[in-house]
């Protein structure tokens, strides 16, 4: 397994800024441009060391192979999932009117129906994000539990940040099938 820190040259941390890692990436790229040396494996690292769903992942995978995978989901995530999802299809359900109104009227009626289902998915995006940032606040957390020996915590953040990314990029691809119909 590639360990995406070493490549960069960072040490394996779940609190890393972005700014850490551009640096990391450009340092190597402009060491290597005087003698044209290029990597895939740093381009690899830098996506995935910026996103911190996926750093998570890592880390837990270098740190503790083993951990099985947590995929329950809290009673939180299942009241958001409980809104994310009518949202969802009452957005596609508008962004299907859209695309067959064919006439000026038609399209104009559908108006305020697309400005709600916008404000409502914008609405679900504002708690998915406010979700995912609670969970990323804990990496600290999690670093101090794993210099013990316990993933548990980092193992069940991973999989709700998981389910969270997923309705996050649902919910932006409505927003951006609304904005296109």
């Amino acid at each position: 397994m590639k360990d995406y820190f070493a490549i960069l040259n960072l040490e394996p941390a779940l609190v890393l800024p972005t700014s850490d890692v551009e640096a990391a990436w450009r340092a190597l790229n402009d060491t290597s441009a005087d003698s044209g040396e290029s990597s895939s494996d740093w381009n690899e690292a830098r996506s995935v060391l910026s996103d911190d769903v996926r750093r998570l992942e890592h880390w837990l995978k270098l740190k503790a192979p083993d951990e099985p995978a947590d995929r329950s989901i809290d009673p939180s995530l299942m009241d958001l999932f409980s809104a994310i999802g009518p949202a969802i299809a009452t957005t596609e359900d508008v962004i299907a009117r859209q695309r067959t109104a064919t006439t000026a009227l038609a399209k104009a009626l559908l108006t305020k129906e697309a400005i709600a289902a916008q404000l409502q998915i914008q609405e679900m995006l504002g708690k998915t994000g406010a979700a995912k940032n609670g969970l990323i606040a804990e990496f600290p957390r999690f670093e101090e539990e794993a210099a013990q020996g316990n993933f548990a915590s980092a193992s069940r953040a991973l999989g709700q940040l998981k389910f969270l990314k997923r309705w996050e990029e649902q919910c932006q691809e409505k927003l951006l099938g609304l904005i296109h119909s």
